[in-house]
């Protein structure tokens, strides 16, 4: 994304976020909610006459948006002409490879919520088993929001949104922070660093890690590749096509390589709680939305899994961009993608449900349930003040798409390699060195020639 399009985009975005409806209580749907990493279905009502399409999806993207259109799905199934029967699946890496998996074996299911076909073809190689949709209906869409490899690729349609455009700060509990003497979010380094010391004295953790998630390590990383992007005076899609053609390299990363080393200091000082390799993402937000610590490193939609969880806290979570440089930057990723798979039988009901989930019907009732920035330009909802502060700094052009997006070439494990890097059983250097060599890996594995 070059710099400057995320300013446009949420330009674009902004008509349609007129206050218009607040997060309503999660209701229950034909899918359970998740547990943990565990695959979870409830068995569909008995139908002889409505016929069911399957979908699989992450963990951590079926929250009270998804929730509350299942529920409506299963509620209008006779006139909508269609169930749609949920399947659960872990998130982050683990889930990555259980889809990959599941392509392999031909184990799949109708519709499949994923990273989009340009995931799908460049980290899976499975986008001959990805159906193009001819029959959507994208129209109150914007063309430019789906020209990103998300849901047009290759000129051709293959999935519509679902969810809102997600962005990386840092979430705080605004109780704990006044507790500790804190009267606004840090906005440098060292007054980031006076945060942690303030709330460490009063017995709170300062920084919270789920390290058993090995995921969530990686997004305190986030904000040192995007200061990569403004030193190299490149926009980001200039700077990944020489990242995707061997001119540039993790290697030559220093600010990337520094934020890594930064998060192992937050550990060395104290800041972080002492059982970060045990701790999952669900303690954090147990941890975030009852005060037992002052900040966490995530996405918009852990905001989003607090307000499901814990309503009474939602108003106390408040977020801010990490302060590492002169001029810092949220990281944004668009939405999820559902997309159809080749093992769809009734591939005409298949785009028929696809429709729906596009429409501004669907995706109304999804952002009254889960307010977000949503790409249906038609679609309205009041932000709350941990998306909004966010949201306000991308208005700004102070936003920039996280550096996986830009990736072409798988790069390994990363978040396995940041998890052994806090835990002291690798160095920082074969962290970076371990990125290089994997991209190069499997760029050759695909033949190109800028490998050879």
């Amino acid at each position: 994304m070059k710099k400057g399009i995320a300013l446009a985009l949420a330009t674009m975005m902004v008509t349609s976020l007129a206050a218009c409806g607040n997060t309503q209580d999660a209701v229950t749907s034909e899918s359970t909610q998740p547990a943990g990493t565990e695959t979870k279905t409830e068995q569909a009502k008995t139908d002889t006459e409505v016929p069911t399409v399957t979908m699989l999806t992450f963990t951590d993207w079926y929250k009270s948006g998804w929730e509350a259109l299942s529920d409506y799905i299963d509620q209008n199934a006779d006139d909508l002409g269609f169930r749609l029967k949920i399947d659960i699946i872990a998130g982050g890496g683990e889930g990555e490879e259980l889809v990959r998996a599941k392509f392999a074996t031909g184990d799949l299911p109708d519709l499949l919520q994923t990273y989009g076909p340009k995931w799908l073809d460049h980290n899976a190689g499975v986008l001959d088993q990805i159906v193009p949709l001819e029959n959507v209906d994208m129209s109150e869409y914007s063309q430019d929001q789906l020209e990103e490899g998300h849901y047009i690729y290759n000129g051709q349609l293959y999935a519509v949104p679902m969810d809102s455009t997600s962005l990386v700060g840092i979430f705080y509990n605004k109780d704990v922070f006044a507790e500790a003497g804190i009267e606004k979010a840090p906005t440098t380094w060292d007054e980031f660093l006076d945060c942690c010391e303030k709330l460490k004295a009063i017995g709170v953790t300062p920084l919270y890690y789920s390290g058993a998630d090995t995921w969530t390590l990686q997004c305190i990383t986030h904000f040192g590749f995007n200061e990569d992007v403004v030193e190299s005076g490149l926009s980001y899609t200039e700077f990944w096509n020489e990242m995707n053609t061997n001119k540039r390299h993790y290697s030559e990363a220093t600010n990337f390589k520094d934020a890594i080393i930064m998060s192992k200091e937050m550990v060395d000082k104290g800041y972080v709680n002492s059982s970060f390799l045990s701790d999952t993402y669900d303690m954090a937000q147990t941890a975030l939305a009852e005060g037992t610590a002052g900040m966490y490193c995530n996405g918009t939609w852990v905001y989003d899994e607090i307000a499901s969880k814990y309503p009474e806290s939602a108003d106390k979570i408040g977020s801010f961009i990490l302060p590492l440089y002169e001029k810092n930057y949220t990281c944004s990723s668009m939405p999820g993608s559902v997309v159809m798979t080749s093992a769809c039988k009734d591939q005409e009901l298949g785009e028929k449900v696809l429709n729906f989930l596009a429409s501004s019907t669907a995706q109304q009732i999804y952002a009254t349930a889960q307010p977000g920035i949503y790409l249906n330009q038609k679609v309205s909802c009041e932000l709350p003040e941990a998306y909004q502060t966010l949201y306000d700094e991308m208005l700004k052009g102070n936003s920039m798409e996280v550096w996986q997006n830009g990736n072409v070439y798988g790069y390994g494990d990363y978040h396995i390699h940041v998890q052994d890097y806090l835990a002291g059983g690798m160095d920082i250097d074969q962290v970076i060195s371990l990125l290089d060599s994997d991209t190069a890996d499997n760029a050759k594995a695909a033949n190109d020639p800028n490998w050879n």
